[in-house]
């Protein structure tokens, strides 16, 4: 296993996993008809360099909502979750979620929630992560998408090296 890197389209900024991270979210991949959405948040040291190095990932928690199609979490489970991480020098950077599909992309309730948690830090973070893991593929198919405070860059998909 190895870290996956991708880049915004520009090629001057990247977003960059770490082993630990990827078997994190992949350990919850919808592979079996009965397994559910699961979710959480990724965190980062720097959250504004050019380069975010991914270190750490968070949930599912026990009491998040959670269907074959979807996931809701636990609010309360999460800002306990991003408490934990701030403490070890840790700032969210983005959303993961698994989808039950080969190759997987954001519905507009992905992008719209994205939107959402971008907007909760009132200005203090130009972009927002939104990865979505699908169902198939060693390693697994991964998209990653940025929403962004601007026009120019409102919401990027980053290309895999």
């Amino acid at each position: 296993m190895s870290n996956r890197i991708f880049f915004y389209p520009d090629f001057r900024r990247y977003v960059l996993f770490t082993v630990d991270v990827l078997d994190y979210m992949y350990a919850h991949i919808q592979r079996r008809l009965w397994q559910k959405e699961a979710g959480g948040e990724n965190y980062t040291i720097d959250p504004d360099a050019h380069g975010i190095i991914i270190t750490a990932a968070t949930g599912p928690n026990p009491d998040d909502r959670r269907r074959r199609h979807s996931f809701n979490p636990d609010i309360d489970a999460v800002a306990r979750d991003r408490d934990r991480q701030f403490a070890l020098g840790r700032h969210s950077m983005g959303l993961w979620h698994t989808h039950p599909e080969a190759c997987p992309a954001p519905s507009e309730l992905d992008r719209r929630t994205t939107e959402q948690y971008l907007e909760s830090f009132r200005g203090d973070r130009d972009r927002y992560l939104m990865v979505i893991l699908g169902n198939h593929g060693d390693p697994p198919n991964m998209v990653v998408w940025s929403a962004g405070r601007n026009d120019r860059s409102r919401w990027l998909e980053l290309m895999e090296a």
